[in-house]
Formats: structure tokens, C-alpha cells, sequence
């Protein structure tokens, strides 16, 4: 493979294709730069040649799009006892529907995934957190035998730096991974790829990969660049467009920059359709924000400067399937989602391919940490119902612990802030605590990052928190409310209505604030504080005015440590969830509710 094609240019190269993949398919490679500069030649290298185009058709020919993204690591539910099925559904359709047009001259099948392989699921664990400690990438490894063709990279693949990416995709994935607008350190530029063209039944078919510069993990740095993904795709499109019949965006930008599911930047597809030109693309498969476009058909809504746009949600829920049909030209014909639950188990592939990797991560799942204390504080329907809206004992555990670990790893922190959207479930009081429990409870790849913060700040953001703990009379909803390990103590007030609401009689350490209202503070937080509190905190922003304090807006400090890694270590060091490890109510916030 060339390495550093010129500022401009790109290498087309021959590559492999997936071999459970399209049948009689040739794939081909672009290769280089598409950020510096706008692509103008674009150059075939041995065996690379493109064939001209068949079109216009005597016959229409129908090429059939399957698609998912966002599964996270989902690849099945655990449980327990017997993990259920999930990604061998969707193989099971993938295979059925290869069949399906296995000989039909004018049909073939690609199938494509949007990305986010990786981050809330207990295959994490088999990764590793070095190439020396690498088990498998569950997803790429199951994709691959399912028969996936090409993929788009997402911020959350990243999650543990581009070297353990890069040593996943040569090790596990048989199937392009596409990223045009990324730039990373050269030695890991060859596992991600601009563009891919397949010739399937003699039908040329484009792929360009566009990731969002949003939700990186921090710890990333300079390390990966994300360039604007309108100007990448404008450097590209004309270059590749001629030699596509059929040329698709994997985009893993979200839907629109006013889309809640997720954070966005610079353009989502909504935006990115809007700048191109008529005719550029003929579909952007979108990822990113979680969105189920199209359940019962094409929405006239989802079609942008007469380009469809679809997504398939999220967790495995549902497979995309889109039609193009081609004949003197090439057009969307029919789109439409699958609920996953509906579909039946492919019990050959959950036999050969599913269950040795289940085998691997089930005893990871089941080891046992710890006791759980017998409070009803720690079940899932108080944390799920109560967790913001006062002392938690299970939420002092966790600020605790997060301190305690800090200080262990050698940061002199003077305390720890948990947000409520950091734990998910409950445990089982006065039981045990297993790995997967806990799992459950904090299924985020989420890093302890450091804030500094001054005295005065603190006590902003401790105003700013009265506004956001959930009321006795209002319905509860993510807000972004604090919790704090045991050094801080203080009141809220809560008043007449939420704008009423004060923070008061504050200490730290036992101290009031004038003794440290000059001092600068460094508070061990998770990397992605606040972060699901964004559409509240946009909501809410013209009405409270100054009394938000925006976290994002402050500079972390990124670490390598995994927030649930070392809370595990606190749970086994402590043997559990107990009141040593700080699972009390111990008066540390105080409601008033007199108004």
C-alpha cells in the first residue's frame, strides 16, 4: 500500500473484500490525504483499474443496503444466568437476505455498519487496555463473520487511543473502516481509510467516512484531528464521483447540530446535505445520535436537497434496510427499519461465532467483588426515581470511592463530584455485587478527568446545583445534579420554585468558604460531567441566566483511569458496597424544604 501519496492526490488500491461478504465483489481503496487539500487526481495503482460504467441499464438492477450503527458493544444481553440473543438476529437476517439475491444478476446486497463499536458493554473487558492485553474486539471479530463490507468509524471507537484501535482493526476486522476527515500519528493512518469503492455485479459503488469532531475522549489530544467534514467531503466528492454509479456518505456526524440525542459539531446531516450539490451523493447513512429514521418508510422529512438520510437508532434495536434502484441513473426507492426483537435467532451463528466470545466475558461478568449493604437507598428503582433528589447512600459510595482512588493514583484531589447520569441501576441490598452488577450500574467508558476550580467557582457551581436537584412536585428528568464526596457539606434551600432555590451553610473540610474562597481546588470528576445535561441546561439557560455554571466550559485535565475500574478497586478493597467504603447518609447535603 503506498504510504504518503502528495498533498491532492489519492491512491487507489486493490484490496481484499470481506470474504463473507458481497458475493463477486472487487474492492478498491482510496488512499491519502482528503484534509489538506481538494483531491484532483486520484491515482490506480497495479490491478486497480475501475471498469466503466454499465449504466444506463436495459434491465433495473436493485442494490440492497442493510445498516445498523451505534451498537456499543451490544452484541448480546446479559443477564445473570443466560445471556440473550441479539447480534445473532441480525446476522440471521444478513445471511437470509444474502441468499435471497445470492443469483440474481440484477440485485446484490452491501451491508454496512455506522460505528461506535465499543463503549457499554461487557465485551469492553476482552479489549484490553494494550495491544500485550488484547483479547478480541468482540464487534469487529462478529461483524466480520456476519458478512459487514465496510464500516464507519465513531468518536467513541477511540475511547482507548488509536493504538488499541488500530491493533483491533488489523487484528479482528475483515471489512474496510472508513474515517476521510481523521488524522492521526502515520503509523496508525493505514487501519482507517478515506473512501472505498466496490464493483458488485458490475454496479460501481462509492463509500466516503466522515466521523464528528464532537465527544472525543479527552485524554486523545492531539494525537487524532478531526478536519471539518463538510470541507472533506467537498475536497473528495468531485474527485470520486466519476468514478461511482452509486456514491454514499457513512456519516458519524448525527442527524442535525439541533439534534438532543447526542453532542454534535461543525454539521450533522441534516447540515451536510444542505451544502452539497445536486447530484453529489446519492444517500448518507447516519450514526451518531441515536435516531430510528424511517420505521415505516422514507420520511419526506429525512430527505435533504433531494438526498435521503437514514439511521437505525441504537443498541442493535433495529437494522436499516434501503433500496437503490439503477437504470439510466441511480435513485432511493424504498427505506425502512426492522425491529431487531422481531427477527429470529440464527442459532448456527450464535453456536460458532457468538458463544466462544461469551465464554470469554460470562466470568468476567459473574466474578463476585463484594457484600452489598442491606439499605433500600442502592435498588435500582431509588436510583432511578430519587437519585437526584437528595442524600444518596450508593451516590456517596461512588464520590467516595472516586476520591479515594484519585489519591491512590497520586492526585492530591481535595474532593470528587459524581453527576446522577453517571450510574444507571441499582444493586440488591444485602446481597452480593458482581462485576456485571456493577457493570449495569456504570456501563460508560468514562475516564477520571481533574478540574481546578477556586473557591469562589465552587461556590457558584454549588448555587448552580440547588437549581438542578429534582423537586418533591416536579417531574424528575436529567439535569445534570452533583453529588460530592464527603470533604464538602452544605444546604440547599430549595424555596417557593426551582429560580428560589439556594445553596448555603457550605464547608469544605469543615471549613466555611471565607478561608477558601481565594483558594484553587482540584475536584476528580468523570470526563463527561454534565455532558447528558446539555438539553436541559440549553432549556434552561435564558432563564437562569448567570446562575448556570457550564463545567464544559472549564479545562480538564485528562487521566488514562477508567472511573469504573477504580471504583471495582474501592468495592474490593472495602469487601463491597459497605459504610466504610461510604455507603451512608451521613448529612453531608441537607434539603430544607420549608417554603
Amino acid at each position: 500500500m503506498p504510504s504518503s501519496p502528495a498533498p491532492g492526490t489519492l491512491h487507489l488500491v486493490r484490496a481484499q473484500p470481506n470474504p463473507h461478504g458481497a458475493a463477486d465483489a472487487a474492492l478498491f481503496l482510496c488512499v491519502g490525504d482528503a484534509i489538506s487539500a481538494p483531491i484532483t487526481q486520484i491515482i490506480p495503482g497495479p490491478e486497480a483499474e475501475i471498469p466503466p460504467s454499465r449504466l444506463p441499464l436495459h434491465h433495473p438492477f436493485r442494490l440492497k443496503l442493510l445498516h445498523f450503527n451505534d451498537l456499543h458493544g451490544h452484541l448480546a444481553c446479559f443477564t445473570a444466568d443466560e445471556p440473550l440473543p441479539l447480534f445473532s438476529r441480525i446476522a440471521g437476517l444478513l445471511r437470509v437476505t444474502r441468499r435471497q439475491y445470492a443469483r440474481n444478476p440484477h440485485a446484490a446486497v452491501l451491508v454496512i455498519t455506522g460505528g461506535d463499536e465499543f463503549g457499554g458493554a461487557i465485551f469492553d473487558e476482552l479489549l484490553g487496555d494494550d495491544p500485550a492485553s488484547y483479547v478480541a474486539h468482540a464487534a469487529y471479530r462478529l461483524y466480520t463473520q456476519a458478512g459487514v463490507d465496510v464500516g464507519a468509524l465513531g468518536n467513541h471507537d477511540f475511547d482507548k487511543g488509536p493504538e488499541l484501535l488500530a491493533h483491533a482493526i488489523s487484528r479482528d476486522a475483515g471489512f474496510p473502516i472508513l474515517a476521510a476527515n481523521v488524522q492521526t500519528p502515520f503509523e496508525f493512518a493505514a487501519f482507517h481509510i478515506p473512501a472505498a469503492l466496490f464493483v458488485v455485479k458490475g454496479i460501481r459503488v462509492g463509500f466516503i467516512g466522515l466521523i464528528t469532531p464532537a465527544q472525543l475522549h479527552p485524554e486523545l489530544g492531539e494525537r487524532v484531528r478531526i478536519a471539518d467534514p463538510v470541507q472533506t467531503a467537498a475536497h473528495l466528492i468531485p474527485a470520486l464521483r466519476p468514478h461511482c454509479d452509486v456514491l454514499i456518505l457513512l456519516s458519524h456526524l448525527g442527524h442535525s447540530l439541533h439534534d438532543r440525542g447526542a453532542a454534535t459539531a461543525i454539521a450533522g446531516d441534516v447540515e451536510l446535505a444542505a451544502a452539497l450539490a445536486p447530484g453529489d451523493v446519492h444517500l448518507i447513512i447516519g450514526a451518531h445520535t441515536h435516531n430510528a429514521l424511517n420505521e415505516r418508510g422514507l420520511n419526506p422529512d429525512c430527505i435533504v436537497n433531494g438526498i435521503p438520510i437514514v439511521q437505525a437508532g441504537k443498541l442493535g434495536q433495529f437494522v436499516g434496510e434501503v433500496d437503490i434502484t439503477l437504470a439510466h441513473t441511480a435513485c432511493v426507492t424504498h427505506a425502512r427499519l426492522t425491529a431487531t426483537a422481531d427477527l429470529p435467532v440464527d442459532a448456527e451463528f450464535e453456536r460458532a461465532h457468538l458463544r466462544p466470545l461469551l465464554d470469554l466475558a460470562h466470568p468476567r461478568w459473574n466474578r463476585v467483588l463484594g457484600q452489598v449493604i442491606d439499605d433500600e437507598s442502592l435498588c435500582t428503582d431509588a436510583v432511578r426515581n430519587d437519585f437526584a433528589a437528595g442524600e444518596s447512600a450508593l451516590a456517596h459510595f461512588i464520590a467516595d470511592g472516586l476520591a479515594a482512588q484519585s489519591r491512590e493514583q497520586g492526585y492530591a484531589v481535595h474532593f470528587a463530584m459524581i453527576d446522577a447520569a453517571n450510574v444507571r441501576s441499582g444493586l440488591q441490598p444485602g446481597s452480593v455485587v458482581t462485576f456485571g452488577d456493577w457493570f449495569n450500574l456504570m456501563p460508560f467508558a468514562d475516564t477520571l478527568c481533574l478540574l481546578r476550580l477556586s473557591g469562589r467557582q465552587i461556590v457558584a457551581l454549588l448555587q448552580d446545583n440547588a437549581l438542578r436537584v429534582d423537586r418533591p412536585a416536579a417531574a424528575h428528568t436529567e439535569r445534570g445534579f452533583l453529588h460530592f464526596s464527603r470533604e464538602l457539606r452544605y444546604t440547599i434551600e430549595l424555596g417557593p420554585e426551582r429560580g428560589s432555590a439556594l445553596a448555603r451553610d457550605i464547608t469544605i473540610a469543615g471549613q466555611p468558604p471565607e478561608s477558601w474562597l481565594d483558594q484553587e481546588f482540584l475536584i476528580a470528576a468523570s470526563n463527561f460531567v454534565r455532558g447528558p445535561a446539555a438539553v436541559w441546561q440549553a432549556q434552561k439557560q435564558p432563564v437562569y441566566r448567570d446562575r448556570l455554571l457550564d463545567l464544559r466550559g472549564f479545562p480538564q485535565i485528562p487521566t488514562h483511569h477508567y472511573i469504573r475500574t477504580l471504583l471495582v478497586a474501592h468495592i474490593t478493597a472495602h469487601g463491597g458496597v459497605t459504610e466504610a467504603g461510604g455507603a451512608q447518609r451521613d448529612g453531608r447535603l441537607r434539603l430544607d424544604i420549608r417554603y
